[in-house]
């Protein structure tokens, strides 16, 4: 059980997220009534029901953020430092001139697809760079990679 609840937060952060913010505000509400029925501190409800509303928008800010960069096919984050990379060693293979129109985005949490377009000599081994294109993003969590192969003039 204690697996479960501490692997939660990783692959439903937005459900996470609200499941908190619902606990904190039955707490806030329980402090509440009990500062009202106490010591007749009827400013109490006011000021819990604020921060509750205060929390509830705080803790939608990051799972808007990253929905928004999901719908607008944004490059993921934790790929921008990767990329690059990614890039360099595909252009040293072995036949390819260059690597053009890169694109890659979240289809959702943690699942990567690309697309790209490879400029490969005459005389290249294209199921070759293909694999090893292939390979070379898989390294990074790019599940999904569709490569267009065109082969140069002479």
């Amino acid at each position: 059980m204690l697996t479960i609840i501490f692997f939660f937060p990783i692959f439903f952060p937005g459900v996470f997220l609200h499941i908190v913010a619902d606990t904190l505000g039955s707490i806030g509400v329980i402090i509440s009534a009990l500062l009202m029925q106490k010591y007749d501190l009827m400013i109490a409800d006011p000021i819990c029901s604020m921060l509750i509303a205060l929390l509830i928008g705080v803790s939608v800010v990051p799972l808007l953020k990253e929905s928004i960069g999901i719908l607008m096919q944004r490059t993921p984050p934790s790929l921008d430092y990767h990329l690059p990379e990614c890039y360099q060693r595909v252009q040293q293979l072995q036949g390819v001139y260059h690597l053009q129109e890169p694109h890659f985005w979240t289809l959702c949490t943690d699942v990567y697809i690309g697309t790209l377009k490879l400029v490969v000599a005459p005389d290249a081994d294209a199921r070759w760079i293909l694999s090893q294109t292939h390979n070379i993003f898989t390294q990074v969590g790019v599940r999904q990679l569709y490569v267009q192969i065109e082969v140069a003039a002479m």
